[in-house]
């Protein structure tokens, strides 16, 4: 059977580092929480990247960790590993197959806990945050009364501004000029008070604070993973840049926190077999391309 290993990005260059002469696939993966483990307990806790199995011996050095429970997009493509192996110069870099990256959804849940109040109880303009306080919305209608759009726009378009600065590092690049890059939306999450110790619930509080009613958060969440796919990922038009649509690869858990799933390990958070539902896709999207 084919192996995948797994190397931190700081194993580069050590004697720790995998011989890349012993595989026949090298990729460079940034990540957030769904590349890292993303759990206190070991015994439990996997990642999407941990759940991959190619069809030939792949090396996968990652610059995600277990401290990247929230790292924003911006964050990771200035992360010095990953700039270092990926876009430092010919003497630096490494040449990769493809790029493995998070799709923006710790992004999107940041920016969905921000609350209507900072710490010195001032109200925040709506384009500093996602969702609308009672009082400004409509009583009735779709979910989408209770996005705040002037907040989504300023989102978005930081966002984009991402896509379009990670593709001018990659052009930057001295040996990975044309390498793809492969990212994945998320599963709709349901919201519920289950969270990872003293990390989390993510999205439970916020909901609470904006009073919206329990029957629509599931639908709420929806909407926002929705738009972050239509109008952010599908939206960046970078050049060889692949998606995966893994929305409704894995079921909702139940809205009861007490209630557990197979699929949930918290809030956010697949188990690994929750991860199972949507690796193989990722490498036949992967493996598809490089065939090419």
């Amino acid at each position: 059977m084919p192996t995948v290993r797994i190397a931190p990005a700081s194993h580069l260059r050590t004697d720790a580092a995998p011989d890349f002469n012993l595989f026949a696939l090298k990729l460079l993966a940034q990540g957030d929480s769904w590349f890292s483990i993303n759990g206190l307990s070991l015994f439990a806790a996997s990642s999407l990247l941990m759940r991959l199995k190619f069809n030939v011996d792949t090396a996968i050095v990652n610059c995600a960790d277990s401290a990247d429970t929230l790292k924003h997009m911006v964050e990771w493509r200035r992360d010095p590993f990953f700039f270092r192996h990926f876009a430092a110069g010919a003497g630096f870099e490494e040449k990769w197959d493809g790029l493995p990256l998070p799709g923006g959804g710790n992004d999107l849940i940041d920016a969905l806990a921000v609350l209507p109040h900072d710490t010195n109880g001032l109200p925040r303009m709506t384009s500093e945050r996602l969702l609308l306080t009672k009082s400004e919305r409509a009583a009735t209608g779709s979910v989408g009364r209770y996005v705040s759009r002037d907040g989504w726009t300023a989102f978005r378009e930081h966002m984009l501004s991402q896509y379009r600065a990670l593709d001018t590092l990659r052009a930057s690049s001295a040996k990975n000029r044309n390498v793809p890059i492969f990212t994945h939306c998320y599963a709709y999450a349901q919201p519920r008070n289950v969270g990872a110790g003293p990390l989390g619930p993510w999205l439970f509080p916020s909901l609470l604070a904006y009073e919206v009613p329990p029957t629509d958060w599931l639908e709420l969440t929806r909407h926002f993973i929705d738009l972050l796919h239509d109008e952010i990922i599908a939206e960046a038009e970078l050049e060889n840049f692949h998606v995966l649509d893994s929305r409704a690869m894995a079921p909702p858990a139940p809205a009861d926190p007490m209630a557990a799933d197979p699929n949930w390990l918290n809030e956010i958070h697949l188990t690994a077999k929750g991860y199972d539902l949507i690796a193989p896709a990722f490498v036949n999207m992967v493996e598809a391309v490089l065939r090419q």
